[in-house]
């Protein structure tokens, strides 16, 4: 399904999470040249209350939650040895901070196994951490350290049903000093002229800064009509100069930028908006499910039923397998 499939096949390309980045090493598409801060005041947002979701059934059913286990944070050394940079861990450390200080944040359980796993059979682990607040009724973090072979840091934001706000996607990956991703995105739920003017146009300015980051990906790996927004950053590197040098505070203007809108917000809690939020949700995880080419590297590392499991289960929560086609049945088969 991609061209360079076979490319990433060798690299494993890692967690993609919501921004399904086909495209990840495909030369991009030649996009128009592009020409930490304050704590955000708080608007008033619905009441805080426990998410509850109808969940698949899961392997394990004992729950953890996440501030447990933050105080090993950030970390000081990759699981592959200290030679190699904990490329990401800024992002995940800061962001943390910001959300600590911006929000009030509430722990979200989620099935333990889910919360780690390290690898048996080459260094690596993979850490996951949830929460909600008044304005998000999901915010979910996740950092694979792979030593050399991959670094990624990977969040996503869901806004409460009560605001039809696009959900703000984060994929930070490296394979090698020499293989480096960046996507970032405001995701429009809706592909209305009107919704993304309200909501997309206003990245301009901020995307403007970083000509390094006005990339595009290719079309022929992701459909642009669903789920991506045309002020997405994307950037892809031949080496990690410019994580810290553009990325970290593209990222982190984005990330104020996105908190001020939604509560720049009126909630709506109209039976009739909140039921077309909840679908437009539902849809994006379900897309991503269906889309992620990540399920290929958690099956690798930590077996098939734990990678359908995180898939559905704290990925896209909201969305259920698909049984596999006659065709994927017979080559699966073929495989065995």
């Amino acid at each position: 399904t991609m061209a360079s499939s076979v490319l990433i096949s060798a690299l494993l390309l890692p967690f993609l999470g919501c921004i399904h980045a086909y495209s990840s090493f495909v030369p991009l598409l030649r996009a128009p040249a592009c020409g930490s801060g304050p704590q955000l005041q708080q608007k008033a947002a619905p009441t805080l209350r426990s998410t509850t979701k109808s969940q698949l059934s899961s392997i394990s059913a004992k729950l953890v939650t996440s501030d447990d286990r933050t105080g090993t944070l950030p970390w000081k050394e990759s699981v592959a040895g200290a030679e190699h940079r904990l490329l990401y861990m800024p992002f995940l450390d800061w962001q943390f901070d910001f959300m600590r200080k911006n929000l009030e944040i509430k722990d979200l359980p989620f099935e333990e196994h889910l919360s780690k796993q390290e690898s048996t059979k080459k260094p690596a682990v993979i850490e996951s951490w949830q929460y909600e607040s008044a304005e998000f009724r999901k915010i979910r973090l996740t950092y694979i350290d792979a030593g050399i072979n991959a670094q990624v840091f990977n969040s996503v934001w869901y806004p409460r049903h009560e605001y039809d706000a696009p959900i703000l996607g984060i994929d930070f990956l490296a394979f090698g000093p020499k293989k480096v991703l960046a996507i970032l995105d405001l995701q429009p739920l809706s592909q209305d002229e009107e919704y993304l003017s309200k909501y997309i146009d206003p990245l301009v300015p901020i995307r403007d800064k970083y000509q390094d980051l006005c990339g595009r990906m290719s079309s022929r790996f992701y459909d642009e009509a669903q789920f991506f927004s045309k002020e997405l950053l994307f950037g892809r590197f031949d080496n990690d100069g410019p994580v810290m040098e553009s990325l970290f505070p593209a990222f982190q203007e984005y990330v104020e930028h996105y908190l001020k809108t939604i509560r720049s917000l009126e909630p709506d809690a109209s039976p009739e908006f909140v039921t077309k939020v909840k679908e437009w949700q539902r849809e994006y995880d379900q897309y991503s499910a269906e889309k992620d080419p990540a399920v290929g590297l958690f099956t690798t590392y930590w077996g098939k039923d734990w990678a359908e499991d995180f898939t559905h289960n704290f990925l896209f929560s909201e969305s259920v397998p698909v049984p596999p086609s006659e065709d994927a049945k017979k080559e699966e088969k073929a495989s065995a």
